[in-house]
């Protein structure tokens, strides 16, 4: 599923651009300083749209009046599967120590998860802001796909992650997971840097070493 972050960006800004394009060259008989005024404030309104969306939610002063956690960055992840989980002869029952890479506007977020032995990427997301902590809670839909050499064992598979964070800005958080092909487990995530820059496992070490 594609996010609408981008989307509605662009849409509005779109459509308050020709908006006051219209309003501008249309002719209405009003003085010509205040038709340019209000020409303008379709536009500007939606560039505040823009820019609350990609940077002042996160503003020290701004964010606490909302519920939503700021995510981004590059975090450390430990996995512990449970002990019913039906993990195939040979795989890992944990802890398993991830990184996932959190790509996030106050509209829009993407996460990619990566192992040794596989990568996941977000295909859905919703905020819970009914769980009486002040901070909202984050429920996204992943797809999982293994490295093709550990296919024979662990196939692409499908899985649903909450994550609770306990302030709007924090440095770890606690979450489950769950998935199509019987397992589950908890998570514990530490925040490493604010880079989004990673693409691989290997990639995400070496950010976090330097």
């Amino acid at each position: 599923m594609r996010r609408p972050g981008r989307a509605v960006r662009l849409t509005a800004v779109g459509v308050v651009a020709a908006y006051s394009a219209i309003l501008y060259f249309a002719g209405v008989p009003i003085d010509a300083g205040l038709r340019r005024a209000i020409g303008y404030l379709p536009a500007l309104a939606g560039l505040v749209v823009v820019v609350w969306d990609l940077w002042v939610w996160r503003w020290p002063l701004v964010w606490r009046s909302t519920g939503r956690p700021r995510l981004d960055g590059l975090w450390e992840v430990e996995l512990r599967p449970t002990a019913d989980s039906h993990i195939p002869e040979g795989g890992n029952r944990g802890p398993i120590i991830a990184y996932l890479v959190v790509r996030q506007t106050y509209w829009s977020i993407a996460l990619q998860l990566f192992t040794v032995e596989s990568s996941s990427i977000s295909r859905s997301f919703f905020w819970d802001g009914d769980n009486r902590t002040g901070t909202e809670w984050l429920t996204f839909v992943y797809d999982n796909t293994p490295m093709l050499n550990h296919q024979h064992r662990s196939g692409r598979h499908l899985g649903t992650c909450t994550l609770q964070p306990g302030s709007r800005q924090p440095a770890e958080i606690r979450g489950a997971y769950f998935t199509d092909r019987y397992t589950a487990g908890d998570m514990k995530l530490t925040l490493r840097k604010r880079d989004t820059s990673s693409g691989s496992f290997e990639e995400a070490v070496r950010s976090y070493e330097r």
